[in-house]
Order: C-alpha cells, then sequence, then structure tokens
C-alpha cells in the first residue's frame, strides 16, 4: 500500500436546510435577509480522514448516519458545506441504483455515456464493451432501455461498467445487496482480484462479513460524525454493541443499556454487556489458560463459569468458533442450568467440546451469555470477543477449505448384487 493519500478530507461537512412547508422556502429567497425559516440538518460533520492508495475502506454505520453523504461528497455529485476535500485518480461508482443511467438510453448507450462521464475515450470503450457486456450477463436486454431494467439487471450493467474501466478509485454503496448469489460472486471476486492489484476501494454495507473480509481498515460512523475508526474486526463489534445497546434500550423502555465492560483477554478481546450477569471464567480445560494448541482430530474442551441475575429466566451461552479475521465458521448455542440463588445472583458451569477437525492456522473463540431460547430472539447479557485463541498444527491435510467434514466415498456394490438377484 502507497503512503501518498489519493483522498484527503479536513473537517468536510453537509448541512441541509429543512423547510416545514413550501412557502417558507419561497420567502427565504425573496426575503434572504430576513429571519431563517429553515432548520439546519447536519448530515455529516467535521470528518477528517486519509484514505491512501490501494486501500480498502469499509464505511459502516445505520440507516442515517451519513454513508452516503460522505461517498457523495468525495464522488463531487453534491458539494460540502464546510471543511476541504482533495481526491486524485479516476473514481468509479456505484451509489443510488441507476444513478448516472439516462432511462431512455439503451444499456449500450448507457455503457458509452458512463465511460465518457469517467474520462475514456470512444475508442477506450469500444475495446471494452464486449468484457462489460459479458460481465453483466443481461443478454439482447443490452440494446433496450434501462427504464425497462429491473433492478439485479441495473446493479448488473453499473457494476460491469465500474469495475471493467479500470478505476482508481471504486466506491460501493450497498449495490451489491440487489444482485443475486451468483452475480455476488462474481462481484467479490473481481473486488478481492483489483483490490490486490492495487486499486483503493471505498465500501459500504451492513454485512460485517463482507466489511471484514474486504477492508483493511474501517470507519464507523454515527449522527454524521466519525464514531471510531481501525481495524475492520474491531469497527464491527462496536458496531454491534451499539445496536444492541438500542435494541436493549427499546425492549426495557430504557430501563437497560448495553456498555463496554472488561474484556477477560484484555490483549486481543473486547467485551460489552448489561449488568444482568457476566462470564467470569473461561479456559481451555489442558491448558487452563485462554491459549491452547492442538492437532487435527483432538478435542477440544472449554470450561465455562458464569454468574447471572435472578431476573435472568433462561441463561444460555453461544460459542462461535471463528478465523483469523473472525468470520465464524461454527458454533453452538447451549443452555446453563443455574444453581441456587445467593444474594439475588445464580452461578452456573458448562463445559463444551468439539473435535479440532480444522485447518493448521489460528482460530479464536467468541462467547456470548444470553436471556433466552435461541441465538436469534435471546437478550445478550456480556459478549467477550476472540477470548480464547488456539491454534491447530500443520499436518497431513487430507481435505479442502477450512472445516473437515470427513467426506468420503460411498461403496454401492451391495446395493447392486441385491438388485441383480431380484432381477434374476
Amino acid at each position: 500500500m502507497c503512503s501518498d493519500p489519493v483522498i484527503k478530507t479536513q473537517g468536510l461537512g453537509k448541512c441541509y436546510q429543512i423547510y416545514d412547508q413550501p412557502r417558507d422556502r419561497l420567502l427565504q429567497l425573496l426575503l434572504p435577509r430576513g429571519k431563517p425559516r429553515y432548520r439546519e440538518f447536519w448530515a455529516l460533520k467535521e470528518v477528517s480522514l486519509e484514505i491512501r492508495k490501494g486501500e480498502a475502506l469499509g464505511i459502516i454505520g445505520r440507516n442515517g448516519s451519513g454513508k452516503s453523504t460522505l461517498l457523495q461528497l468525495i464522488c463531487g455529485t453534491t458539494g460540502a458545506s464546510c471543511g476541504s476535500l482533495t481526491r486524485h485518480g479516476r473514481i468509479a461508482a456505484l451509489l443510488e441504483l441507476g444513478s448516472g443511467f439516462n432511462p431512455q438510453f439503451t444499456g449500450r448507450e448507457n455503457v458509452y455515456l458512463n465511460g465518457a462521464v469517467l474520462g475514456l475515450k470512444r475508442a477506450e470503450i469500444e475495446a471494452r464493451f464486449d468484457e462489460i457486456a459479458a460481465f453483466a450477463n443481461i443478454g439482447e436486454f443490452i440494446d433496450q432501455p434501462t427504464r425497462t431494467y429491473s433492478s439485479g439487471m441495473l446493479v448488473r450493467l453499473a457494476f460491469a461498467v465500474s469495475v471493467c474501466v479500470e478505476p482508481d478509485i471504486l466506491i460501493v454503496d450497498e449495490a451489491l445487496a440487489v444482485g443475486d448469489a451468483s452475480f455476488q460472486f462474481k462481484c467479490l471476486e473481481r473486488l478481492d482480484r483489483l483490490t490486490r492489484q492495487g486499486m483503493t476501494l471505498l465500501f459500504v454495507s451492513h454485512d460485517m462479513s463482507l466489511i471484514k473480509r474486504f477492508c483493511n481498515r474501517a470507519l464507523y460512523l454515527r449522527n454524521g460524525e466519525i464514531r471510531a475508526s481501525g481495524a475492520p474486526e474491531a469497527m464491527a463489534e462496536l458496531y454491534l454493541l451499539d445496536m444492541r445497546d438500542e435494541q436493549r434500550r427499546w425492549a426495557s423502555a430504557g430501563a437497560i443499556q448495553v456498555t463496554v465492560k472488561t474484556a477477560l483477554n484484555p490483549e486481543h478481546g473486547m467485551a460489552f454487556g448489561t449488568d444482568e450477569g457476566r462470564i467470569t471464567s473461561a479456559v481451555f480445560s489442558n491448558t487452563g489458560a485462554l491459549y491452547s494448541s492442538f492437532v487435527h482430530g483432538d478435542s477440544i474442551e472449554i470450561a465455562i463459569d458464569t454468574l447471572v441475575s435472578d431476573a435472568v429466566t433462561r441463561p444460555n451461552i453461544s460459542l462461535t468458533i471463528q478465523e483469523a479475521r473472525l468470520l465464524v465458521i461454527s458454533g453452538v448455542n447451549a443452555s446453563l442450568q443455574s444453581g441456587a440463588s445467593e444474594n439475588g445472583w445464580r452461578r452456573a458451569s458448562i463445559r463444551l467440546q468439539f473435535a479440532a477437525n480444522l485447518a493448521a492456522g489460528r482460530y479464536h473463540i467468541t462467547l456470548k451469555l444470553m436471556d433466552g431460547e435461541t441465538e436469534e430472539t435471546s437478550q445478550l447479557i456480556e459478549k467477550q470477543v476472540a477470548l480464547l485463541a488456539f491454534d491447530i498444527l500443520p499436518g497431513n491435510k487430507h481435505f479442502l477449505g477450512i472445516v473437515d467434514l470427513h467426506i468420503k466415498p460411498v461403496t454401492r456394490e451391495g446395493q447392486t448384487t441385491r438388485a441383480t438377484e431380484e432381477h434374476s
């Protein structure tokens, strides 16, 4: 990654004037020196950042946090109210679905139009057209007006143009959520290739697994301001912390909130939750520590101790096994049997075991203490992120991928013999 920034902002902000009635807008135009007849809404406030060549920056945040506004400012489709912005290189962007397309033009005509907007000469567009058409794979619709396209066809053509013109900077704003599974796979493969070749990527998504996969840094926006910036794994967890907090406040009418808690593994993990309970201890049984190493096929056992309030009626523990970038590869949800109440609190312990049928490498284990029946409907009490770590030592790998599912050939000689006997 180059040290020179291709995008740099300093105190960048965008303010919109909100009018309660149409006549207020007219009066403001006629009497600009009079009393303001609008309310100010700052969609983006004091955003300062540097994005370097070859960097893949994920931008996360809830709806209305300012993500799209920031991208529009970087693309130049809207002007800033304050601050400065500099950018270098050709920018291709997938913002609002169908933006940049003339609905009366055919797909072919819109390819040439978008290529011209991106600064390509007609000969350059012609040289790339077959690749763009093949990538979009919309068949004869390439010569039909884009107003007749479905949302999936629009995003296919828009993405094909954006990636096939080989931009210096590619901006993707949730566009991949529209495409079907096969097209998403093709898009992700192309993004992976382009970022390896040094293209700068700005990627907005609510899918944290995609942010972790493609980005080496993440920017978390909240209420138009930078909440935090750092490793995608840490930013994803901070985002989930805020979402959990909002859920608990809503469900409890503001009585319960989710806050940062003490991490049992302060060197690598983080923790958050409520004051309804906590995970007091979690270790590998073979070492009594937060780290251990195993060989393929070993039995891995984890001892977990918890403390929950009497108000928690259905305590359970969630264990997820994650690869190096904290992408979940397996997990389990197990009920906890708590003991007798002592001063309003109950202790509960559990041991969980699984086989180390994994490829060689480093893995992490995240634990969640919850109240409820299932992972989807439970209320979070505490989450210890990447609390445990273990290595699977190199050996003779006889399977593909990360998890060994013991896939083996099946012989059906016995069935064939019986079928022959019955026929005769």
